[in-house]
C-alpha cells in the first residue's frame, strides 16, 4: 500500500489543481454568442447584456449571513476557511474602488471572483484574483462598479459550496 506524508500529498496534489483551474479557464465559455446563455451552472442570463444594466447573478454557491461587512476606508478584509468564506454578506460604494483583500485562513486552496454586470462567470468583466491562494495567503482585487445592485462572488475551485454577495449603492 502507497503511503504518503501530508506534506508529499501537498507537492503532488497542489500543481494538479492549478494545472486543472487553468485547463478549467482554457476551456471557457461560449465566445460565438450563439449559446443560450448558460454560464456552466445551470444558470442563465441574458447572451448579450445592455451595458447600462446589471443582469441577473448567479445563484449564491452558501447561506449569505444577515451581518453586513462594509469597507473601511475603501478596504473589504475577508478571509477564507476551507470550504467558506467567513463573510458573505459585503457592501461597496458605486463608482468608487474598493480594496477587497481575502486571506486564506484554512489548508484548502482557494482564489475569489466577481460576476460581473453580464450575470456571467469568466468573462471579460469579472473581477478576480486569479492566482491561488495556499493556505496563509492573501490576494487583492480592486472592486469599480459603476452600476447599483447586487453582485454575487464565489471560489471558482469550490464554486458550489463557498460565495456570497456584494451589494453595491
Amino acid at each position: 500500500m502507497l503511503s504518503l506524508s501530508p506534506a508529499k500529498w501537498t507537492r503532488i496534489l497542489v500543481p494538479v489543481a492549478a494545472g486543472l483551474l487553468l485547463l478549467a479557464a482554457a476551456c471557457g465559455g461560449d465566445d460565438d454568442d450563439g449559446g443560450n446563455g448558460d454560464n456552466g451552472d445551470g444558470d442563465t442570463a441574458t447572451p448579450t447584456a445592455p451595458a447600462d444594466e446589471l443582469q441577473p447573478q448567479p445563484v449564491v454557491p452558501q447561506d449569505v449571513e444577515d451581518e453586513v461587512t462594509d469597507p473601511v476606508d475603501g478596504v473589504l478584509e475577508i478571509s477564507v476557511n476551507d470550504l467558506i468564506y467567513t463573510v458573505s454578506n459585503l457592501t461597496a460604494p458605486v463608482n468608487e474602488t474598493t480594496t477587497i483583500e481575502v486571506t486564506n485562513i484554512g489548508t484548502a486552496i482557494h482564489n475569489f471572483r466577481i460576476a460581473g454586470v453580464d450575470g456571467k462567470w469568466n468573462t471579460d468583466d469579472d473581477d478576480a484574483i486569479s492566482e491561488l491562494l495556499s493556505g496563509g495567503d492573501t490576494g487583492v482585487v480592486e472592486f469599480s462598479p459603476t452600476l447599483t445592485g447586487t453582485y454575487t462572488f464565489r471560489c471558482d475551485i469550490h464554486p458550489t459550496s463557498e460565495g456570497g454577495i456584494i451589494v453595491v449603492g
